[in-house]
């Protein structure tokens, strides 16, 4: 018996190499993915946010207005 490490066939070593810059890709992909909803959801909190001002403004002007 003996002791050495066996050396995997340099294929299994292209392939496995091949298979996580894959996976690496895929998971930037999701990141990007993610951040563009996260950004559509920024949008939409900036949106009822402004609409929420608007009608304050709105209500503070008519009773500044009314005697």
């Amino acid at each position: 018996m003996t002791n050495q490490p066996l050396m995997p066939d340099p294929s299994v070593d292209r392939r496995l190499l091949g298979n996580l810059r894959c996976a690496r890709l895929e998971i930037e992909e999701l990141g990007l993915q993610l951040d563009e909803v996260l950004a559509r959801f920024d949008e939409e909190i900036r949106q009822q946010r402004l609409k929420r001002i608007q009608k304050s403004l709105s209500l503070a002007n008519e009773q500044t207005l009314s005697p």
